[in-house]
Parts: structure tokens; C-alpha cells; sequence
């Protein structure tokens, strides 16, 4: 079962991408850019692996799933100029 936040979040992602490259392109060049962003964080000798041909089907999975790993899903915002923010919320009790 997929979370619709999950979905949602990467709905997102995939406008943001038809905003950028077109409703031809967007496909094509979140994957070249995840690829880019992907081998600048990986080891040096993991980078051979990292090619848009491993990773198309990975992402058009997700974006057809609506679900995906956290580190996909920020490598995907990132693709896009976007970037996941945690904002924590406290309650405080105070009695009188």
C-alpha cells in the first residue's frame, strides 16, 4: 500500500521536472541530472554503475509506484533544485 504523502511528495517532484524540461523531457533529464548528483556523492569506485541506463527504470518506478527509498526520493528533489526540510514541532505543557 503506498502512503499518499509519498505520492504526493513525488507528484511534486514530477511537476517540478515538466516545469523545468517540458512534458517531452522531464523523464529524460531527471535521470541525467540524478545520475550527475549521484556519482558527486558516491565513491569513486562505485561511479561505473551509476549510469542513466541503471537508474531510468528505478525512477520511472517510483514516480508509477508513488513510492520509493528516502535516499531516491531526496536524490529526486535534488534533480529538481529542491531539497527536503525536517520541521519538528514541541509541545509544551505549562500548568496553573
Amino acid at each position: 500500500m503506498t502512503d499518499p504523502r509519498s505520492a504526493a511528495i513525488l507528484n511534486a517532484i514530477k511537476n517540478r521536472a515538466i516545469e523545468r524540461w517540458g512534458a517531452e523531457n522531464w523523464l529524460k533529464e531527471i535521470v541525467r541530472e540524478y545520475v550527475r548528483i549521484e556519482k558527486e556523492q558516491a565513491d569513486p569506485e562505485d561511479t561505473e554503475k551509476i549510469t542513466p541506463v541503471n537508474r531510468r527504470s528505478q525512477i520511472l518506478r517510483a514516480f508509477e509506484t508513488g513510492n520509493c527509498r528516502l535516499d531516491t526520493a531526496m536524490l529526486l528533489a535534488e534533480s529538481v533544485g529542491c531539497q527536503f526540510q525536517l520541521v519538528c514541532k514541541e509541545v509544551q505543557v505549562v500548568e496553573f
